[in-house]
């Protein structure tokens, strides 16, 4: 198992690496003009869509828990901050991870159920963004007149597009069936527990019991449709929050490359760097040049200024939150290296 001080070390190597691709051949002065001239005003206003689009996470993942627990949104909205500022500070995405072990310091539920939650919030999450790219590429805004570059990353995307929601298709209709043959399901894989130790064949049915009682609002229909309802206005606010921060930086593009530019941004946070530092920015820098026709430095401000709206002011919060929940920053690094280690 790596150490601890491994992963920091990889996670900032992958890091520092993605930058230098991002600011190689950038005008630094140039660059520095471009976010000098963006309207402060607008700026403002993206990052309040943000936090507002944090605050609608909060009420989607009180939905989520429903059929576990009733959580306090008091309870979520803390562990929610202090989870993304988690994110921010911590590599691999550990504030994920993190967010049901905050939530049950304050309300008592089953931990498992809340790291199901967590899934489920990504196919919620995998299911917009996916559904809302397919409406892109089905009706896509204006762009630049493609090189063949150009053309053949529009056809990769197109068809992992079509690929991923077909895997989701299948992979939400799985999940529905183990809620069928839960029981059945259970007692397949506790039995090599059993085995090997036949004591811990009950804590582990129990665990995995609860863990499908975190997917439980997958099986409910109207918990279902309200989630996905939610998950749906959740992502039009963060669309409309990379709109205005266009707007700020004087480029009037329909809200459809909103679609697009976020598709690309998630695929960015894929890579594990704290905060998505580095593949955030080249994803998005791409996304608005290649596609888009935008002036390499003016896409590399809007990058930069767009990840500092979507992460400074929820980390911040974060770590104000921190008193409220008992906990240290260092704590939780304590937290991420001993669930990332079990």
């Amino acid at each position: 198992m790596k150490s601890p001080a491994v992963r920091v070390a990889v996670s900032l190597a992958l890091m520092i690496v993605l930058l230098a691709v991002f600011l190689w051949n950038v005008d630094f002065d140039e660059m520095g003009r471009a976010m000098a001239q963006a309207n402060p005003w607008l700026i403002a206003l993206a990052a309040a869509l943000a936090l507002f689009s944090y605050w609608v996470r909060v009420i989607r993942w009180m939905l989520i828990l429903r059929p576990v627990a009733r959580v306090r949104h008091s309870s979520a909205l803390l562990a929610t901050a202090v989870g993304y500022a988690a994110i921010t500070l911590l590599p691999a995405r550990m504030g994920d991870i993190l967010r049901p072990f905050l939530l049950a310091k304050r309300d008592r539920f089953p931990v498992s159920a809340g790291l199901a939650s967590i899934l489920t919030e990504r196919v919620f999450d995998l299911w917009t963004v996916v559904l809302y790219f397919l409406v892109f590429l089905v009706w896509p805004s204006s762009m630049i007149e493609l090189d063949g570059d150009a053309e053949a990353s529009l056809r990769l995307l197109r068809i992992s597009g079509f690929a991923v929601g077909l895997g989701l298709a299948v992979g939400t209709v799985v999940l529905l069936g183990l809620f069928r043959y839960q029981e059945r399901f259970v007692d397949l894989l506790s039995r090599p527990v059993a085995r090997v130790a036949p004591r811990w064949r009950a804590p582990f049915a129990s665990f995995l019991n609860h863990f499908l009682d975190g997917l439980r609002v997958l099986q409910r229909p109207r918990d279902l449709v309200v989630t996905a309802a939610v998950s749906g206005g959740l992502w039009y606010v963060i669309f409309w929050q990379v709109k205005v921060t266009l707007l700020a930086f004087h480029l009037d593009l329909p809200l459809r490359v909103a679609f697009m530019l976020v598709t690309l941004a998630v695929i960015g946070l894929a890579i594990p760097t704290p905060g998505g530092i580095g593949g955030f920015h080249k994803a998005t820098q791409v996304g608005l040049t290649t596609f888009f026709g935008t002036e390499l430095n003016l896409a590399t401000a809007i990058a930069i200024v767009y990840h500092a709206i979507c992460f400074v002011p929820v980390t911040v919060i974060g770590l104000l939150c921190l008193p409220f929940l008992g906990v240290r920053l260092s704590d939780l690094r304590a937290m991420a290296d001993e669930e990332h280690d079990r």
